[in-house]
Parts: structure tokens; sequence; C-alpha cells
């Protein structure tokens, strides 16, 4: 691969464009996450295995029988292995989109501009796929921090609702 010089400033409307397309590609690859992904089922699998862990490192610290520690390590193998397949299930769909754009759309939409630059923090020269690569990985970052907060938001609603439901239950119980 032989190095490309960066000699020209590229257009502001280049830049924007290519922002606008990193914007779209972060918008599609949050909704691919949220639909493929299915957000619910991975908080019930997270909760599922923390509980387990949580008595296996109890077991463990108590000197529990082998046999013991050795079937709650089978019933947490399992649940990894749905929690990893359901966190790869949406990468199928995001990574060949990313390398579409990235090796196909970008170069052939802007290969005009191959050797035009913008400055970024002062004085680092990005050329249309650091643009884009920039913009996704900033916005992807900032996505993610978003969407965590809201996800603890809603599973703390979630388990303040079942312990109304629970309290609302032994009520009647009794």
């Amino acid at each position: 691969m032989t190095a490309v010089t960066l000699n020209a400033l590229m257009p502001m409307g280049t830049v924007i464009l290519i922002i606008a397309i990193g914007i779209a590609y972060v918008a599609f690859s949050t909704f691919a996450q949220r639909k493929v992904g299915n957000p619910k089922k991975m908080r019930e699998l997270q909760q599922r295995m923390n509980a387990l862990s949580k008595e296996l490192n109890q077991l463990v610290k108590s000197n529990a029988p082998k046999e013991e520690i050795a079937k709650k390590q089978s019933e947490l193998m399992p649940l990894m292995s749905e929690n990893m397949k359901t966190s790869i299930k949406p990468m199928l769909v995001i990574l060949p989109v990313f390398f579409l754009l990235y090796y196909l759309v970008l170069p052939t939409t802007f290969h005009s501009i191959t050797n035009e630059y913008v400055l970024f923090l002062g004085s680092m020269k990005l050329n249309y796929l650091g643009v884009f690569f920039a913009c996704v990985f900033v916005l992807g970052i900032a996505t993610s921090i978003i969407i965590m907060i809201y996800d603890r938001k809603k599973m703390k609603l979630e388990r303040q609702a079942i312990a109304a439901a629970e309290a609302a239950e032994s009520g009647t119980n009794t």
C-alpha cells in the first residue's frame, strides 16, 4: 500500500456529508442492536448470571464440595453461552454494513478527494475515511453511554414495579 500525501484542505460540505453518513450509520447500528439483540432478554440473562455467580462465589468461599460447585458452574455455562450468542447476533448485521460503507461506498463516492484532509483536534490531519471513522467512534461511544444509562433506569423501574407488585400481593394474602 502506498503512502498518501494529504496536501489540500477538504471542503466543509464534504465533511458535513461524511459526518451525516456517520450519523446515519450509528443510528442504523443502534437500531439493529436494539431490534436484533433484544435488550430485555439481555437484562434478564445478566441478572440470572449475576445471581448464579454470587451463589458460586459463596460456595467457593464456604469450601463447599466440588460436586456442588461443578453443578452450579454447569448451570452458569449455558447462560453465558446464550448471553454471548445474543451479544454477537447484532454484529452479523452491523459489521457487514460498516465494511460496505468503509471499503466500498466511501472510496467510490469520495475517490476524487483522496489527498484532501480536515484538521482534527488542532493538528491531526484526517482524510475522508478518518473523518468517518472518528465520527462513528465518538458517536458510537456517546450513544452507548446514553443507552446504558437509559437501560439502567429502565431496569431500576422494572425492579421497583416487581417489588411493588410483590408487596401488594403479600398485603392481599394476609
